[in-house]
C-alpha cells in the first residue's frame, strides 16, 4: 500500500485557516500551535516545519485573512459610495479582530503594526499620493475599521442609511483633499 500524499499548498491552506480562526477567537496569548494543529487536522509538527514560530504563523495568518477578506475598491472616483456599499456587503470582522486582540500581547503587537504598515497603510500612501498621503491614509483605516467594529460588531441590525451616506462622505472627503490643494 502505498502511503497517503498530502498536498502541501492545501495543508497549508487549512492551517492558515485554523491559525486566523483560532487567533480570531482566542487571542494571540490564549492559542497553541497544537490548538492549530488540531483544528487544521495535522501534526503540529507540520504547523512548525511550514511556519516557523508562533509569531511567524501570526503574520501569517494576518495577512492570508487581510487578502481573503479584503473589502477595497481602487477608484478615487465615487470612492466613498463604493466602501459604503462594500462594507456591509462584504466586511468581515476577522482581520480587525485579530489586530484589536494583539494590542495585549508585545510579540503579536509588534507583527500587528508591522501588518498594518506594509499590508494596509502604505499601499493606501501610495494609491492617495500627495498631500499628506500618511496622515490620510491612516485617516482612512481608522475610519473604515472604526466603522467595521461598530457596525458590524457591535451595532445589531441594518446599518441605518445615514451611517452609510455619512461614511461615504467622509471617506469621499479624504480621498479628494488631493484635488482641492494648489
Amino acid at each position: 500500500m502505498e502511503p497517503k500524499r498530502r498536498n502541501l499548498e492545501q495543508t497549508k491552506e487549512r492551517i492558515l485557516a485554523a491559525a486566523a480562526d483560532v487567533f480570531t477567537r482566542s487571542g494571540y496569548a490564549n492559542t497553541s500551535l497544537r490548538e492549530i494543529a488540531t483544528q487544521a487536522a495535522v501534526a503540529p509538527s507540520l504547523v512548525s516545519r511550514y511556519f516557523g514560530a508562533k509569531t511567524e504563523l501570526f503574520e501569517a495568518a494576518l495577512i492570508h485573512v487581510l487578502r481573503a477578506n479584503s473589502v477595497f475598491t481602487w477608484r478615487k472616483d465615487g470612492f466613498g459610495e463604493a466602501m459604503a456599499q462594500l462594507i456591509p456587503e462584504r466586511s468581515n470582522t476577522n482581520i480587525t479582530v485579530m489586530l484589536v486582540l494583539a494590542l495585549a500581547d508585545p510579540e503579536a503587537k509588534e507583527v500587528a503594526q508591522r501588518v498594518t504598515r506594509e499590508h494596509m497603510i502604505q499601499p493606501l500612501v501610495e494609491w492617495l499620493g500627495p498631500p499628506h498621503a500618511m496622515e490620510r491614509a491612516m485617516n482612512l483605516f481608522s475610519l473604515m475599521t472604526g466603522f467595521t467594529i461598530q457596525m458590524r460588531g457591535l451595532h445589531e441590525g441594518e446599518i441605518p442609511e445615514a451611517s452609510l451616506r455619512w461614511l461615504a462622505e467622509s471617506l469621499q472627503a479624504i480621498v479628494d483633499e488631493d484635488r482641492h490643494v494648489e
